[in-house]
């Protein structure tokens, strides 16, 4: 693919696109390393919904991303 579509090699981002992969790598990370600990994926991705859900009362539109928590929790807790 390299060859074909050639990528910048360096590429200046906007602080916020930074901060927001300098976040998700963080989050990658802890996920990685509590699976890494015997930590089962369900329990930490209800647990990533159940925090998501806590952040998404200051959150304008929440009627969707309320639906992708409630999937996950409820597949989570063997609800649905």
């Amino acid at each position: 693919m390299g060859n074909i579509i050639k990528f910048p090699t360096k590429q200046a981002f906007p602080p916020e696109v930074r901060q927001l992969k300098d976040l998700s790598d963080q989050i990658d990370s802890l996920v990685l390393a509590a699976i890494d600990k015997g930590i089962d994926p369900n329990e930490v991705a209800g647990l990533l919904a159940h925090r998501l859900g806590t952040l998404l009362r200051g959150v304008n539109t929440k009627s969707k991303l309320w639906d992708v928590c409630e999937k996950v929790l409820k597949k989570q807790a063997i609800l649905d």
